[in-house]
């Protein structure tokens, strides 16, 4: 089997029916389909259980489903896709989330005939997806968006399959990153690298994203638009995104970048992550001074300067810092307490 495609779902079923059915739409080439339910819940088991009966009909042996006992808050994405991936048989994985779609169904037979007998075996393969807020695409929101023209303008030509082998220096330049419902990985790697960080709850594609391209070999780039990703409604709080606030969001990213920067192996991944931890870090900043926490504001402002030196940082980090200071003694003692100024051992 080539391709074993991984869908990990919770609470969602008419959703998840719509990505399923872009799954089952793909032609020209064959493919096993694995369905982790995160917790199935009493309310949506039939309608879950009416879903997996129309698609075994189909597809038969090809179809894999495991349950997930339930939990308050779900295993995790992360958590979700790795289980799918050890139970997964094919040479290469595939994800979709379960609220999103793919709109190209010669997506999987593109990758495969790219794929085939290459030698060595191609790592990743990259493809591109464009945000919908409701019926309204956003013109600016493709992950790998701008790639194709920027390998045009440095002279690089597509093969005959108007394909790109690209390096991670490539990839880097470029302000996105290939999201889960755009990455086909092969399954020999996944399987070396641990698959995804089940402590990351939010962003976790993007540390796989960069894990990957870190150790990849041959990676091939599709500049087709081969996925629609529903960008969540904030008033329903049935996803990761919209059940987390913009600190906790910028919380999450800080990790992500300060773990890459940390790891990776090569220097151009490594100063990515850290020109970006900065970012992230100036954002918690900003979240913090909105708030009213100017000490914490102060903290964190001053960390991303560090990280990312630039005069606006520098002008952050003192007006946040000025304002701490401005700000009511008892309102101070409790932001000290909060970020308490580090021991130094060796004095």
């Amino acid at each position: 089997m080539r391709f074993s495609v991984i869908m990990p779902t919770r609470d969602r079923p008419a959703l998840f029916a719509q990505a399923l059915a872009s799954v089952l739409a793909q032609t020209g080439v064959a493919y096993e389909v694995v369905i982790v339910i995160d917790g199935l819940s009493a309310d949506h088991a039939q309608a879950y259980h009416r879903i997996l009966a129309d698609a075994g009909a189909r597809l038969g042996d090809r179809l894999k489903q495991i349950e997930l006992p339930r939990r308050a808050h779900g295993h995790g994405p992360s958590f979700a896709l790795n289980t799918g991936a050890l139970a997964a048989t094919g040479d290469y994985l595939a994800f979709l989330d379960d609220d999103d779609v793919w709109i190209d169904a010669a997506h999987l037979a593109r990758a495969e005939a790219a794929l085939a007998g290459a030698q060595p075996p191609v790592d990743l393969y990259l493809s591109n997806q464009r945000a919908w807020c409701g019926d309204v695409p956003d013109a600016e929101m493709l992950w790998l968006g701008p790639l194709a023209d920027q390998l045009r303008r440095a002279g690089r030509s597509a093969d005959a399959s108007r394909h790109y082998t690209v390096s991670r220096a490539e990839l880097l330049q470029t302000p996105g990153f290939a999201h889960v419902n755009t990455l086909i990985v092969r399954r020999a790697l996944w399987l070396e690298l641990g698959g995804m960080d089940e402590m990351i709850r939010w962003e976790g594609d993007r540390e796989l994203y960069l894990r990957l391209i870190d150790v990849a070999g041959v990676m091939l780039f599709s500049p087709c638009e081969i996925a629609r990703h529903n960008v969540p409604d904030p008033a329903q709080r049935t996803n990761v995104t919209t059940q987390t606030s913009p600190l906790q969001r910028h919380e999450w990213q800080a990790r992500v970048f300060a773990k890459v920067a940390a790891h990776a192996q090569h220097a151009e991944i490594r100063a990515h992550a850290r020109q970006h931890h900065g970012y992230a870090l100036q954002k918690i900043a900003e979240d913090l001074a909105q708030a009213g926490d100017w000490a914490g504001a102060a903290h964190y402002a001053r960390a991303g300067h560090g990280a990312r030196p630039s005069p606006a940082g520098l002008g952050r980090s003192l007006y946040f810092t000025l304002r701490s200071w401005g700000a009511p003694r008892q309102e101070r003692i409790i932001a000290i307490r909060r970020h308490p100024k580090p021991k130094n051992d060796t004095c």
